[in-house]
């Protein structure tokens, strides 16, 4: 079982929080407090998957400590720290925290209310005191130490979601472009729930480059926004080729067009194995050599302007839009060549 980055932190965080918190304690003379408990949850609270958001987690929750401390004195001073008033005072923090926008550090205002109006004896103001400073420990534990310990760097996550993507994406194009040359089409519902697993792994691959490119720690942004075109590519391929497929399943089938059928298929054919070539490279630093080819694209539109003045129907004219959705397809590659500097 490999241990990740983030689990290691994590426990040097708490480590580190008890530590420090128990040294604090012993020189002020607070044991009996318990402070370290409650500074050791905070700090893994705060522990976020990047820096960028560390430091957003941690001025948003300093605040939110502050307004959760704020209500308990007000309630204390006022009300008396009971049930009832604990709980109208959540209400309050809710509000509060909505109002600043502070919607993700609402459950930490929530945290501090309780854990500061459930401990006293006659409400003690430095026991209130000494526990809001350990609870900042925490947090400031936690967020130092994700910033300089093992900062966490989301470029092989990226990679491999990318090759994850494209390996579910050369799958539905293989089953979409083997229609050509079959009787038996591939289930309208297969074509759908694969394009849904793709749409949902291009949102969880946006997930992970959007935690590289907002992050505070110097990127190659260069190379990271290549890989969003990348991404952006398969997105845009991914429509082509359900346009694609929707003409391949109405074209019509008689043996005057089976050679165009079979020209068509190994265009798109040849396109699936330039796909791999260029992701090969992106994906897996794997060289790249283009795929020699010896079909004719041009040759391919001649045939098919030939049925369509012929006027064998209008069905004739899904083997264009076959056609003109591989050359959009083509386009898409093309320009991921000349991107990555694949261009001979």
């Amino acid at each position: 079982m490999k241990i990740g980055a983030r689990t290691i932190k994590t426990g040097l965080v708490v480590i580190l929080t008890i530590f420090l918190v128990d040294v604090l304690e012993a020189r002020i003379g607070t044991v009996e407090y318990n402070i370290a408990g409650m500074a050791a949850i905070t700090a893994i609270i705060g522990m976020q998957p990047s820096i960028k958001g560390s430091l957003e987690t941690f001025r948003n929750r300093v605040i939110a400590t502050f307004i959760g401390t704020l209500v308990v004195f007000i309630i204390a001073l006022t009300l008396g720290l009971n049930p009832l008033y604990l709980g109208l005072g959540s209400i309050a923090i809710i509000l509060i925290c909505i109002k600043l926008g502070l919607n993700e550090s609402i459950r930490f205002a929530l945290i501090t209310l309780v854990a500061l109006g459930t401990h006293h004896n006659d409400f003690n103001m430095m026991e209130v005191v000494y526990r809001v400073s350990g609870m900042l420990i925490g947090l400031t534990v936690s967020t130092g130490l994700n910033v300089i310990f093992m900062p966490p760097d989301y470029t092989e996550n990226l990679k491999s979601k990318i090759d994850d993507l494209r390996t579910k994406f050369e799958s539905l194009y293989e089953n979409a472009i083997s229609d050509i040359l079959k009787e038996e089409k591939v289930e309208k519902e297969v074509i759908k729930d694969k394009r849904q697993t793709i749409r949902d792994e291009l949102d969880d691959t946006r997930d992970i480059y959007s935690l590289l490119i907002e992050d505070v720690l110097p990127k190659n942004k260069k190379l990271l926004k290549k890989y969003r075109r990348s991404i952006n590519a398969v997105q845009s391929n991914l429509e082509r080729l359900m346009a694609l497929h929707r003409s391949v399943v109405f074209m019509p089938s008689g043996p005057q067009y089976l050679e165009l059928r079979h020209g068509l298929y190994k265009y798109l054919e040849h396109l699936l194995i330039l796909h791999r070539q260029i992701y090969d490279y992106i994906a897996l630093n794997k060289d790249y050599q283009k795929a020699e080819t010896c079909i004719d694209a041009e040759e391919i539109r001649k045939k098919i302007v030939g049925f369509v003045k012929a006027g064998n129907g209008d069905d004739v004219f899904e083997f264009y839009n076959v056609y003109f959705e591989a050359t959009r397809i083509n386009k898409k590659l093309e320009q991921l060549e000349e991107e990555f500097g694949l261009k001979s």
